[in-house]
């Protein structure tokens, strides 16, 4: 008797189980290929040539848009703080420009272009490991930057080669050549 019991309660479970998993589900609507509308990119270039007295053939070369250095925008304060810290760097005093620009960066942390500027101080100061360091910072902040991100990779290639890591500064100077 407590055997059937039993299996007429695990069935019972069982059967509440799968009912409840059975809800209706609206289905999103499918497209057809034909009526998606794609962008039309625009040809840079066209050539025709004859290839045939019948037919003429046009070849397109695509050539990608040349993405745009992004500006460095500041606040107020900042813009002031990195002015000083150019100011001190023409004049030769590297150690007050790289507290400038730290105090900059107390402001703006996230600012890219500045932790880019304190990698190129370090490196002049010779401090060549803290500024491939402080690219790599820069570089994780610059997003769409493509210009920024390319002097970033030539500091660290730069710093590389100044540490005797002549097969890094290799691959830092290829990732750079690649972002056109």
């Amino acid at each position: 008797m407590r055997v059937n019991n039993f299996f007429i309660c695990i069935s019972g479970c069982l059967l509440l189980v799968g009912c409840a998993g059975t809800t209706k589900r609206p289905v999103a609507p499918v497209a057809d290929a034909s009526s998606v509308q794609r962008p039309v990119q625009q040809p840079s270039s066209t050539v025709t040539q004859p290839a045939d007295k019948d037919k003429n053939i046009q070849i397109r070369a695509y050539e990608p848009s040349v993405p745009k250095a992004v500006a460095p925008v500041h606040s107020s304060a900042v813009t002031s703080l990195v002015a000083q810290a150019q100011l001190l760097e023409s004049a030769g005093d590297l150690t007050a420009a790289v507290a400038t620009i730290e105090r900059a960066l107390r402001i703006e942390p996230r600012n890219a272009h500045l932790w880019n500027q304190l990698a190129h101080l370090r490196f002049s100061q010779g401090r060549i490991s803290p500024a491939a360091d402080l690219a790599m910072k820069s570089m994780a902040l610059a997003g769409g930057d493509i210009a920024l991100k390319r002097d970033n990779w030539r500091l660290i290639a730069r710093a590389r080669r100044g540490a005797g890591d002549v097969a890094g500064a290799r691959v830092a100077d290829r990732k750079a050549r690649m972002l056109h």
